[in-house]
């Protein structure tokens, strides 16, 4: 294979339209993904060729972060070629094989959807949003690739929707798209949701064992229930996935409006109305020495009931990451519960008081900020007096109905899954085994934690890959 410019370093992939290869740009010496289609090839038709160009004419109008780019579209010799950015990421089918958090669900649901919406106002449906036709910039850059079968919405729909057949993946399909009439935005939206579904459940929304049933279901089937601990996000779920698209989000952008508004709902759990601030304005993690000083003063001033505080400034400053010396022990309870919405029967850990400390709300904004900092900085249990469990414990001796201080909580655990998440993909099972035990103890009901748990159990007795694919099949 030869294309003028580019050298070819390897095939990539084969797939229905087209053979993909890693290629050198050579006159800007940049690594490039070169799509090739075989004009005379036994695939090849006058449908397949448009369709093939018009994934490049397409794509090329759609500048947006979360958008592939085109570089060039053009023909050498028999084969017609796109070349397009490399990326090196994987997809989200990839990821899928280990657990995603809820937030880093939203996230990439955002993000998405914010390229989604640039390509409807561009007048594109994508129409095969699917887990493995998102691609990874980087750790946290989600692109939309493979516009193959998007087609633009004012354009004549000559495809094989006029037949009463759909082009897409059956696992996502919306009900129109399904039922092959004319489509707009909202298909995307749905298959978003059927994705989002996946993201937060490791399953995806309809199983059957024939690709007929599984259509029917997308058209016939309610919305599938979350289990309890996500019940947070059926709400969203169940507008991106109504069955009736004009109950769906309008567009992307009123979808994209509302996930933010969630995020913001999650993050207000963890932190207080305003930052702690005395200077009146900025970001608190850039605050001179003076707002240091005076922290600390207020934290020293109640020693008398909150006890000695070795806090030195040079670590408020420290922005260094530290997640691969977090310790893998803690001398910690072995339940630590604390207070969650109807549950009366929860607690905070056994160290907690009988009787609330009184602290002056100064103070108790000089916590949230510490326990807000430290979670950040991933001193979760440690070192003593300097953690955000401890932090966390402080306001919740002063007040157990303090919700702050009670998502703190929970949100180590989140940070506990993440550490036992890396620390799995380097083989480390035996930290990632301390890491999910500790999470546990702060949230024993943590879905992603207890499947690492599972994944992490028999990790002496089968190869790495072997174990996810047991742990996640079908």
């Amino acid at each position: 294979m030869e294309i003028p410019g580019y050298k070819i370093r390897q095939q990539v992939g084969q797939g229905g339209m087209a053979t993909v290869y890693l290629a050198l740009q050579e006159s800007l010496n940049r690594s490039v993904v070169l799509k090739v289609l075989d004009i005379n090839g036994p695939t090849a038709n006058e449908t397949l060729i448009e369709r093939f160009l018009s994934e490049g004419r397409i794509v090329a109008t759609l500048n947006h972060p979360n958008i592939i780019t085109i570089f060039d579209i053009g023909i050498a010799g028999e084969s017609l070629y796109i070349s397009m950015e490399y990326i090196d990421g994987g997809d989200l089918k990839t990821r899928m094989q280990l657990p995603i958090t809820p937030d880093t669900a939203l996230d990439y649901l955002a993000k998405i959807g914010s390229g989604l919406d640039a390509a409807h106002k561009k007048g594109v449906v994508h129409r095969d949003i699917k887990p493995a036709n998102i691609m990874f910039r980087d750790e946290n850059t989600p692109l939309i690739t493979d516009f193959g079968i998007s087609k633009q919405m004012d354009a004549v729909d000559n495809d094989l929707t006029t037949t009463g057949l759909f082009l897409g993946s059956p696992n996502y399909v919306s009900p129109e798209q399904a039922d092959g009439i004319e489509i707009d935005g909202r298909t995307d939206i749905y298959s978003l949701g059927c994705l989002f579904y996946e993201m937060l459940t490791g399953k995806k929304p309809y199983a059957s064992t024939t690709v007929y049933d599984v259509i029917i279901k997308h058209k016939q089937a309610p919305v599938p229930v979350l289990e309890k601990e996500l019940d947070e996000f059926q709400p969203l779920l169940n507008k991106m996935m109504a069955k009736d698209r004009d109950k769906r989000f309008k567009d992307a952008a009123e979808m994209v409006q509302a996930i933010k508004e969630l995020q913001n709902a999650r993050n207000a759990t963890t932190t207080t109305g305003t930052d702690f601030d005395v200077t009146g304005g900025g970001d608190v993690t850039n605050k001179s020495s003076l707002t240091l000083n005076i922290l600390l003063l207020l934290l020293v001033t109640a020693g008398g009931i909150l006890g000695t505080l070795q806090y030195a400034g040079s670590k408020m400053n420290d922005t260094s990451p530290r997640i691969g010396n977090v310790p893998i022990s803690a001398d910690l309870p072995e339940n630590i519960r604390p207070p969650i919405a109807n549950d009366s029967a929860a607690t905070i850990s056994s160290g907690a008081a009988e009787a609330p400390v009184k602290i002056s709300e100064d103070v108790v904004q000089a916590l949230h900020w510490l326990g807000k900092k430290s979670l950040e900085d991933y001193r979760l249990t440690s070192p003593a007096e300097d953690n955000a469990y401890y932090y966390y414990l402080r306001l919740l001796e002063a007040d157990p109905g303090d919700k702050v201080a009670a998502a703190g909580l929970l949100n180590i655990a989140d940070r506990y899954a993440y550490l036992a998440e890396r620390s799995i993909l380097e083989r480390n099972y035996s930290k990632a085994h301390a890491y999910i035990n500790i999470g546990l103890k702060f949230n024993p009901r943590h879905t992603t934690l207890i499947k690492l748990k599972e994944l992490n159990a028999d990790n002496r007795k089968k190869p790495f890959m072997e174990r996810i694919k047991n742990l996640f099949a079908g």
